[in-house]
């Protein structure tokens, strides 16, 4: 009896295994109690910008039909500019959409205004149309106080994840000479001798003290301040910091490298400073200048060159100065937080990227960003250009134009 009971047990287990496909039966573990999957809690702005489909929320694909019909509905899309050129743009604008109002103006303190009105909650901006770059990447991106949108069937090859804002165009500053008076060109070859004896009260640019564009700009001689150490090597056969003004002198701040040492000699060797473009155009290469007298030279924008071919300017640009001639600078635009026409917005966005759009800049001295976009007539190549000039870089400026302009005040003031 025992043996049959053994082989009635084998028979059985063998039967149990044919029954489960010859393999082990698994024992069922309950599974752990797991929370609901949940997505990431978003800011209030994350919200915003999620629900208008701006920033990182962005759909693949843009339905502008169903964008331009919510636009439509909002009836109005208001613009922050720092260029003239926006009040040049209602007859192009009236053409594609006329039931959407366009409210565009040339705007001063945009960072300021803007900034206020998002910190009060009582949003009328809708559009960020400005140069400021290192301010839109340095206050307002990281504050969620501006968000990015790109038309998908629009290209601009600069686009990077740390800078997605749209760019409407790229511009440039420069060192410009009086052509009337220097008919051979430009009379010095290296950016150091502006600060020379014989040119002393003969630089003319924008206050930058009160103007924070241009204060960035000069921010960008610090950060390429060994190019500049290799252009004072190369003028005067000695290292920048064998300079008399190298020392540290009355204001108490150090001056840590070539570039300092520029905007130094330049202060001490006085710079004149002005209020606006046209007061410094104006100073050098103006029509009227006193007979006889020695121009100098001025900060500008190469687009100015456009007046001097229209006959009411003499300037041209200092092409081929060592180690750098001007200041590649960067139009951005984007979409405020909590904007009252986002859609209106989107659409403002698409058509500036556009070659309507693009018309009133359309001179000399400017670059579209938007790639398929003609380049004005009479511009040089900017495979040209590009070795001649330095980019600004937004989060340098940002990070160091406080200390720059700490710097500068400090220089005029003892220069005195």
């Amino acid at each position: 009896m025992k043996a049959f009971g053994k082989l009635l047990t084998i028979i059985m287990l063998f039967s149990l295994l044919a029954s489960c496909g010859g393999k082990p039966v698994a024992t069922q573990v309950p599974a752990a109690t797991q929370p609901p999957a949940t997505e990431p809690s978003l800011t209030a702005a994350e919200q915003w910008a999620k629900d208008n489909g701006v920033g990182p929320y962005q759909p693949e694909t843009d339905d502008w039909a169903a964008i331009e019909a919510a636009a439509k509905k909002e009836g109005k899309v208001v613009v922050y500019a720092n260029s003239g050129g926006v009040e040049d743009l209602p007859d192009a604008w009236y053409a594609l959409y006329p039931d959407i109002e366009l409210d565009a103006a040339d705007t001063d303190g945009i960072d300021t205004k803007m900034q206020a009105e998002q910190e009060s909650g009582n949003v009328i901006g809708d559009v960020w149309f400005n140069s400021d770059g290192h301010i839109l990447f340095g206050k307002f991106l990281p504050n969620q106080w501006m968000w990015w949108f790109v038309p998908r069937d629009v290209t601009i090859p600069e686009l990077t994840p740390d800078y997605p804002f749209a760019i409407a165009r790229h511009s440039v500053d420069v060192i410009g000479y009086n052509n009337k008076f220097y008919p051979d060109g430009c009379p010095i070859t290296n950016i150091w001798q502006i600060t020379e004896p014989q040119y002393k009260g003969k630089f003319f640019m924008e206050d930058p003290v009160s103007d924070v564009s241009t204060m960035a700009k000069i921010a960008t001689f610090v950060q390429n301040a060994d190019a500049m150490a290799q252009a004072y090597q190369d003028l005067y056969g000695k290292p920048w910091d064998t300079d008399e003004l190298a020392k540290p002198d009355a204001s108490g701040i150090e001056v840590e490298n070539a570039g300092y040492l520029w905007l130094k000699k330049v202060t001490y060797n006085g710079v004149v400073v002005l209020d606006d473009g046209d007061m410094v155009d104006a100073a050098f290469a103006g029509l009227e200048l006193p007979e006889g007298e020695e121009p100098g030279f001025g900060w500008t924008g190469y687009s100015t060159y456009e007046t001097t071919l229209d006959g009411e300017l003499n300037m041209s640009p200092c092409f081929g100065l060592k180690p750098v001639m001007g200041i590649y600078k960067t139009s951005f635009m984007g979409i405020a937080n909590n904007a009252p026409h986002p859609n209106a917005a989107k659409l403002f966005i698409r058509f500036i990227l556009s070659e309507a759009g693009f018309e009133p800049w359309n001179e000399i001295g400017t670059w579209p960003a938007a790639e398929g976009l003609p380049i004005p007539e009479g511009n040089i190549s900017l495979e040209e250009l590009k070795p001649q000039v330095w980019e600004m870089d937004p989060l340098f400026d940002w990070n160091n134009v406080s200390k720059v302009r700490d710097f500068w005040a400090a220089s005029l003031l003892t220069a005195k």
